[in-house]
């Protein structure tokens, strides 16, 4: 069930010229908000503009020449659908991404503009997933999960390996948690490289299925998801990204609401660093001091920058 290193670092030669380079950037700013030693890594500059292109791609390689002509399909909020139509489209691959009802714009439109067909998934991430799981069965196409598949965990642990190869002194890596597919490859990969680093996921408090399923000591559905951060919306980790979050993720907190919209005005004010809200989750435990850590060196996760502009502007005016 465990990803291994290997398959991680076949992972990486495979994403080798298809990923845009996301090295470590110092901040003296949040360094000194935090008392440690902040290295954001910034996956809001990947290609499509979040981490998921990582996964997606990962996993639409693995598939037989019969597979990807048949295509594939995902469902998504919007990260991991843009990752995976642009990923389908570089190998020539059909595919279909199931959206909730209300999408974002941009996300929807990014989407469309790689080629890829998009279909009404209902109002949750559970909706979405049961459409896919229709078109799986009844059209043959494979599924690209966005979290609960090991070639897509394993994309999103080559994180985990550049932050290692970057930055071999590294204490701890704060990582945003929705479904578990990326602090579960990251954390597989940093427990393998380096196993006294300690890796901690970031719950917001209007989406907290890891959080919840760590402490019922398995996967559960959370009744109710109200967040900001789109990106964040699973209300149920998976099988196989919470058994690697229960080995390998040493703790997990929360933030609220508030402190990852202020978060995101922070990162554009004192970064220049456009970033969506689930993507500031991570630094916003840092900034307002959700962790224990004082004096480490430590890697954050930016994971995306597909910000609603019209939200974006809210809450710059709002919190500068």
């Amino acid at each position: 069930m465990y990803v291994s290193l290997e398959e991680i670092k076949q992972a990486q030669a495979t994403l080798a010229n298809i990923i845009q380079p996301t090295p470590l950037q110092y901040s003296q700013t949040f360094s000194t908000m935090s008392g440690n030693e902040i290295f954001i890594k910034p996956e809001n500059l990947q290609k499509t503009g979040s981490f998921k292109i990582r996964g997606a791609y990962n996993k639409i390689f693995s598939l037989s020449q019969e597979e990807r002509s048949r295509g594939v399909v995902a469902f998504s909020a919007g990260n991991h659908g843009a990752g995976t139509a642009y990923a389908a489209k570089l190998l020539g691959v059909p595919a279909t991404v199931v959206m909730p009802t209300n999408p974002v714009p941009s996300k929807r439109n990014s989407i469309v503009e790689y080629g890829a067909k998009v279909v009404d998934g209902g109002a949750t991430s559970i909706t979405m997933y049961e459409k896919a799981r229709e078109l799986n069965q009844t059209a043959g196409l494979a599924m690209v999960h966005p979290f609960d598949d090991k070639f897509t965990i394993a994309g999103q642990g080559t994180i985990g390996v550049e932050i290692i190869e970057e930055l071999p002194s590294v204490d701890a890596v704060i990582v945003p948690v929705s479904g578990g597919g990326l602090i579960a490859g990251i954390a597989a990969a940093i427990k393998q490289l380096s196993p006294a680093t300690q890796v901690i996921g970031v719950n917001t408090e209007g989406a907290m299925a890891m959080y919840e399923s760590l402490k019922a000591g398995r996967p559960v559905e959370v009744e109710k998801v109200d967040t900001i951060a789109d990106g964040l919306m699973a209300k149920k980790p998976g099988e196989i990204t919470f058994a690697h979050t229960q080995k390998y993720v040493d703790t997990m907190v929360l933030v609220s609401e508030g402190e990852i919209a202020k978060a995101v005005a922070i990162i554009a004010e004192r970064a220049k660093l456009v970033v969506e809200p689930s993507g500031a989750a991570a630094l916003a435990a840092m900034i307002f001091n959700k962790t224990p850590l004082t004096g480490k060196n430590v890697a954050v996760i930016v994971s995306g920058g597909n910000a609603n502009m019209k939200l974006l502007a809210t809450l710059l005016e709002k919190h500068l």
